[in-house]
């Protein structure tokens, strides 16, 4: 398994290191292509287990909402407050009206649930990634420390929970957790954000007692985002969302730890540079 790792880093961390240099349309048009892989791989695996959701509508959530909170962050207008919330309202007035047109109340919550919440959930965190990026100055600097953050301290969880891990973390949801693997993700992960936050200079604008906090959130967040999609992935009877990428499972397995991550990191980051 650890071959086919390392043949995918090689040829993905490039891919993700150039549309983070360049920003923009290609950073976006990344973000977009995981966001419609990863919805993809869900639609599948709820459907899987008898959902029967529509994939069109899952996708009308992600896209929507994925575009919503980017251009309502531009602010076109003073309207544009109001952008996300007038979108996600009509959306859910949309897939209630598919249902009652149905006339098959039963099992509708669940799915208007599993349509909209999900779908929901990996725009927002996707879209938040680009906000990072989008963050004027230090856009391109944040957005390489949350990556390299998070790649560390999932590769010190694989590793020092692979050969120390014995007492597992959360072994119904992912068997293969452990705690020691959980300990090494905070402390490898804050080593690492600080590392990094030094090698872009990152500490020049935020202090370190500031940045100490940050790094003390976001750490424990990375194994929380990942446990939180292994409860997706159990839920349907899943080990791997998908085998796009070989050893890695799907494109969901791999981003799975941006999905609290990234919009906390965001929200945080921009607290400190607004307090300024």
């Amino acid at each position: 398994m650890l071959l086919p790792r390392i043949l995918v880093g090689v040829f993905g961390i490039p891919i993700a290191i150039i549309s983070i240099y360049y920003g923009n349309f290609l950073f976006l048009l990344f973000l977009l292509i995981i966001l419609i892989y990863i919805l993809k791989e869900f639609v599948y695996m709820v459907n899987k287990v008898g959902y029967e959701i529509s994939g069109f509508i899952a996708f009308l959530v992600g896209v929507v909402v994925f575009f919503s909170i980017i251009l309502e962050h531009i602010q076109f207008s003073k309207l544009s407050i109001y952008f996300t919330s007038t979108n996600i309202t009509l959306i859910l007035l949309f897939i209630s009206l598919l249902e009652i047109i149905r006339q098959k109340p039963l099992g509708a919550v669940g799915k208007i649930s599993v349509s909209f919440l999900f779908p929901f959930f990996f725009a927002w965190c996707l879209s938040h990634l680009y906000l990072i990026r989008d963050i004027k100055n230090y856009g391109m600097k944040l957005t390489y420390i949350l990556f390299f953050t998070i790649w560390i301290a999932d590769n010190s969880s694989y590793f020092f929970g692979s050969i120390f891990g014995k007492k597992k973390l959360a072994s119904v949801v992912s068997p293969k957790k452990t705690i020691v693997g959980f300990v090494s993700s905070i402390i490898f992960g804050i080593l690492g954000f600080l590392f990094f936050c030094r090698v872009f200079q990152m500490d020049m604008v935020i202090s370190f007692k500031e940045l100490m906090l940050v790094a003390i959130i976001i750490t424990p967040l990375i194994t929380i985002s990942d446990l939180t999609e292994s409860l997706i992935k159990r839920d349907c009877g899943f080990k791997d969302s998908d085998d796009l990428l070989f050893g890695h499972g799907g494109m969901m397995d791999r981003f799975d730890s941006f999905l609290f991550t990234s919009p906390i990191f965001y929200y945080l980051i921009l607290f400190f540079l607004k307090s300024k």
